[in-house]
């Protein structure tokens, strides 16, 4: 009895469809190894993009003396302004090919004995992008011959729609990619 039961299992007939089935949950795998490998690939371009233009905006933002005019000697125009951000917002349309008003935009400034100041663009509020304060970084300050130089930060925000999380969960997957560039100003 025992070798019929083994037969049975063994037979061709009752092998039919057998794999078909196995295919199906392998292509199911490969599916969403494939949607897996997409999605992770995307959010990275994503935040090696903004990862980029965020340094590049520190880097324009931290000339206050070239650029914008400051004397760090005599503590003027150190602290960024609206016009600071109305500005970058629109190099950083530019540098993420959207529109003006779909960027998520947030610069500050810190000088020691002035505090922080911080300006934030419609979108990034909106969004509900978070960054920690930019006063946790005192230690960054760099001091020299007792002048101490001012810190900034340009923090830009991305919505992100995950392939894979909808298609895993089945609900709505939209997560937030930030990028923060700190610089010492000259």
């Amino acid at each position: 009895m025992r070798r019929n039961s083994v037969t049975r299992f063994t037979s061709r007939r009752n092998q039919k469809g057998a794999f078909a089935i196995e295919l199906a949950f392998v292509l199911v795998g490969l599916c969403a190894i494939y949607l897996f490998a997409t999605d992770l690939s995307h959010k990275l371009l994503v935040r090696a993009k903004l990862d980029r233009s965020s340094f590049a905006l520190v880097n324009v933002i931290k000339e206050r003396s070239r650029y914008f005019e400051a004397d760090i000697a005599g503590r003027t125009n150190l602290q960024v302004s609206q016009q600071d951000l109305v500005d970058l917002t629109a190099v950083a349309s530019r540098m993420l090919d959207s529109s003006v008003e779909d960027v998520a935009l947030q610069i500050e400034s810190y000088v020691i004995g002035e505090g922080v100041v911080t300006h934030r663009s419609p979108k990034f509020s909106s969004l509900g992008c978070r960054t920690d304060s930019l006063s946790n970084y005192q230690a960054l300050v760099p001091i020299e011959k007792g002048l101490s130089y001012p810190i900034y930060r340009v923090t830009l925000c991305e919505d992100h729609h995950s392939w894979f999380e909808a298609f895993s969960s089945g609900e709505d997957a939209d997560m937030r990619l930030t990028s923060s560039s700190i610089m010492p100003g000259r």
